[in-house]
């Protein structure tokens, strides 16, 4: 499968582009406003791909043509495919970092067209979410979404099923990071390895921590007990320590999750006209947020 890099995606939302306007005579579907939905979906997969570095990057990817798309559909009409991009990616670090009621204000930089995001609500909501794991590792029905870095207290066993009586299938040095995907209802930590769960570790071993904070393997500690970041073992280390993704089966499981939804209000400037929408959107597993 040929790679998709930032180069391609500009060229294939571009292609969608200047093909859309040069057909609209000639099929009334592709008005401005549909053309708008496929270039935001192809410049959202651009956006998803620098906000989803590292775990879940190419699933955040996806998300991102999501957000895109609906971003063209919804206001596809005032703002060109830059700008659509722009927001995109502007709307969801509003949603990541502002608080119910904390206005963010975008400025395109080049067509003078602005845009006022303001989250005005927050809620957990029950929802079918599409979770990746290695082949191996036990599915579970239903648990609560986190998507946050976390770190071993303490050396832990990383486990094929949420239970001690599982097996085990890697380790967790002290000090090790890694994105902990979801808590299950029995207080285990799903472990995610580039956006895939690896397994579980039991959550009193383990602790939230900021980005920051993540630690690379120490040139002074021994191999065995060295703290290394999950997302950055290299393909020797991530074997040596059972986190070897390109050995094993990867299948997706739909798991019922408790996730946040926000409600977002947008008041947009563009072209000599103002425009008001009022969305929802919710996280997903890999973290990044989509427009529903």
């Amino acid at each position: 499968m040929p790679k998709f890099t930032r180069t391609s995606a500009l060229s294939l939302s571009a292609a969608i582009a200047l093909g859309g306007c040069a057909n609209m005579a000639q099929n009334e579907w592709l008005n401005q406003e549909n053309v708008g939905t496929l270039a935001g979906a192809a410049v959202g997969i651009l956006v998803g791909s620098q906000i989803g570095n590292g775990s879940g990057r190419t699933a955040a990817m996806i998300a991102g043509a999501l957000a895109g798309g609906m971003l063209g559909k919804t206001i596809g009409a005032t703002l060109d495919q830059r700008d659509r991009e722009a927001l995109a990616a502007q709307t969801q670090q509003a949603l990541d970092f502002s608080q119910d009621g904390q206005s963010t204000t975008w400025t395109s930089s080049h067509s003078g067209a602005t845009a006022q995001i303001t989250p005005v609500s927050t809620e957990t909501q029950s929802r079918e979410v599409t979770v990746k794991r290695r082949a191996q590792v036990q599915a579970v029905p239903k648990m609560t979404l986190l998507n946050k870095p976390y770190q071993a207290i303490k050396s832990a066993n990383v486990r094929s099923a949420p239970s001690t009586d599982a097996g085990k299938v890697g380790g967790l040095a002290p000090g090790s990071t890694f994105t902990a995907i979801g808590r299950t209802d029995n207080d285990w930590i799903m472990v995610g390895r580039k956006g895939v769960s690896v397994g579980y570790v039991y959550a009193p071993l383990v602790q939230p921590t900021s980005p920051a904070q993540v630690t690379s393997t120490s040139s002074s500690a021994p191999p065995q007990e060295a703290a290394t970041d999950l997302d950055s073992l290299d393909v020797a280390s991530a074997k040596q320590q059972g986190f070897d993704l390109d050995s094993m089966n990867v299948v997706d499981d739909k798991v019922t999750a408790q996730t946040s939804c926000r409600t977002v209000n947008y008041s947009v400037s563009a072209k000599g006209s103002q425009e008001s929408q009022t969305v929802k959107a919710c996280q997903a597993a890999d973290g990044a947020w989509e427009l529903i």
